[in-house]
């Protein structure tokens, strides 16, 4: 357990220290040079840094100050250690590369690389649960106490740098800055997710069918199926549900292998966050979406 532990804790320090450069990267490298902002605290810094001159490294200390002693009431302890590392990663690699710029000629390569290395660092933090402090500590205190999405708290929250953004600065750095958080948030979705999407199927249907289905799905699709008896709630007759998890490239030989079984079965395909575990098909275990 020990020996698992130190390399999760050494896992997570690591993304942490990569993601946190690469971060600092694009706001030095990218952003700040072509005044365009970022979200969260990062994009406060980097207002604060073109209105007053103020030291970024510096900024992003001070900014998240009396978050983290807010946080100290509601979260744990090891979350709000590793989102502390995080934020003074951050500010060390925002001091390091500060005079380093990415020569760019483009408004479009700016806001695509801009959020392309973004995005990069911060899926490379939330990988392994990993946190700058931030927006992630608020998302995280306001969904404890009012139950709000963390995604959803994120939003706002940079709607309202965007709307500052545009008052501050221009309509025109309000978008690009958009355009550049959309793409950051394509790219770290890619990085904590995966390439490999996955669905779930669900299928209902009479019992004198599951077994064939079921050994149908396992024989040509190489998946797993988990077989759960059920009763029908208007019928009360008894039914046979099946879930599975499958590519998006075998969503339609699925339809294929029930429909072509059971005309009448009930199905339905969902997208799947993440897969986490073993199963047959999924031998490793996955954080992939």
């Amino acid at each position: 357990m020990n020996k698992i532990l130190k390399y999760k804790y050494t896992d997570t320090i690591f993304f942490l220290i990569v993601g946190t450069f690469l971060v600092s990267l694009a706001i030095n490298g990218v952003l700040a040079p072509n005044k365009l902002i970022s979200g969260g605290i990062s994009g406060i810094s980097l207002m604060l840094h073109f209105m007053f001159g103020l030291n970024l490294s510096i900024l992003t200390i001070v900014l998240n100050i009396p978050i983290f002693i807010v946080a100290v009431k509601y979260l744990s302890k090891p979350f709000l250690a590793f989102s502390l590392v995080g934020m003074l990663l951050s500010a060390f690699w925002l001091e390091v590369t500060k005079d380093f710029t990415i020569p760019l000629s483009s408004d479009l390569t700016v806001v695509v690389m801009g959020g392309l290395i973004n995005g990069i660092g911060v899926g490379m933090i939330f990988r392994t649960g990993g946190s700058t402090g931030g927006i992630d500590i608020v998302a995280k205190i306001l969904n404890k106490l009012f139950s709000f999405s963390m995604g959803s708290t994120s939003f706002i929250i940079n709607i309202f740098v965007m709307a500052a953004a545009a008052y501050f600065f221009s309509i025109d750095l309000a978008v690009m800055t958009a355009i550049s958080m959309f793409v950051s948030s394509k790219a770290t979705n890619l990085i904590v997710d995966g390439l490999n999407r996955r669905r779930t199927g669900t299928i209902i249907l009479a019992p004198e069918h599951a077994e064939e289905i079921c050994s149908t799905i396992i024989k040509e699709l190489n998946r797993g199926v988990t077989i759960v008896p059920a009763t029908g709630g208007y019928t009360h007759s008894q039914k046979m549900i099946l879930y599975t998890m499958i590519n998006v490239r075998e969503v339609a030989k699925l339809k294929q292998i029930v429909s072509s079984i059971d005309e009448h079965a009930f199905m339905t395909i969902s997208e799947t966050a993440q897969v986490i575990g073993n199963g047959r098909g999924f031998i490793h275990t996955t954080d992939e979406k």
